[in-house]
């Protein structure tokens, strides 16, 4: 350890103290150059509202001179009197201007005031529509639903379906029963009966002779 080291070993506590008034003094020094600056500055405000109602009164002065000069000529002056086209032109003149000071403590608080008188039943006019708010995320699914027992329209007809395969043999056309064929009969060539297969060949009978004519000359 170096000789100074051991001083500042045995002596922190006083340059702690020292290095404690040099930020305080400086501190001090701030502050009071601010509020200096502060001072300066309300003092030339001070002087400048001076100059300022200083002027406006001298302007009123000879504005009015001026209104009694117009009048004495027997005409009407353009310019209207200070006082009436000024508000409060007294104290707007007032040398030294009054410059309000820093701000007081705050007062305590009011005494409650009388309850407000009740509100109409009448509704007031609708607003305007808000704007549009973002659209919300999607819902979950739903539940799937249950089979309808109603049926539903029929459909289109579908294309024809390929040939089926030769069904089998139809039965005779013939109208006898079993056992039975159509057969021309010999009295009429023309006519069909149902004759029995096994029945015997029929025997062919002689024409019927026709009547003889009768000779019309005899009688």
């Amino acid at each position: 350890m170096t000789r100074a080291q051991r001083v500042v070993v045995r002596r922190w506590r006083s340059l702690a103290t020292a290095a404690a008034l040099v930020a305080l003094a400086g501190v001090v020094l701030l502050i009071w150059t601010r509020l200096d600056h502060e001072v300066s500055a309300r003092r030339a405000a001070t002087a400048e509202a001076d100059l300022r109602g200083t002027a406006v009164s001298t302007l009123a002065a000879d504005v009015r001179a001026l209104r009694v000069q117009v009048q004495s000529a027997g005409r009407t002056p353009v310019a209207p009197d200070p006082t009436a086209a000024v508000s409060n032109l007294p104290a707007r003149t007032q040398v030294p201007v009054p410059i309000p000071g820093p701000a007081g403590p705050r007062g305590p608080a009011g005494a409650p005031g009388s309850p407000g008188a009740p509100a109409t039943p009448v509704p007031g006019p609708s607003g305007p529509p808000g704007p549009s708010g973002a659209p919300g995320a999607p819902g979950l699914a739903g539940a799937p639903g249950t089979d309808s027992t109603v049926p539903g329209p029929a459909g289109p007809a579908g294309p024809p379906g390929p040939a089926g395969p030769a069904g089998p043999a139809g039965a005779d056309g013939q109208t006898c029963p079993t056992g039975y064929t159509l057969q021309p009969t010999p009295a009429d060539p023309y006519a069909l009966v149902c004759r029995q297969d096994s029945a015997p060949t029929p025997t062919p009978t002689a024409p019927a002779t026709p009547p003889a004519v009768v000779d019309r000359r005899r009688t």
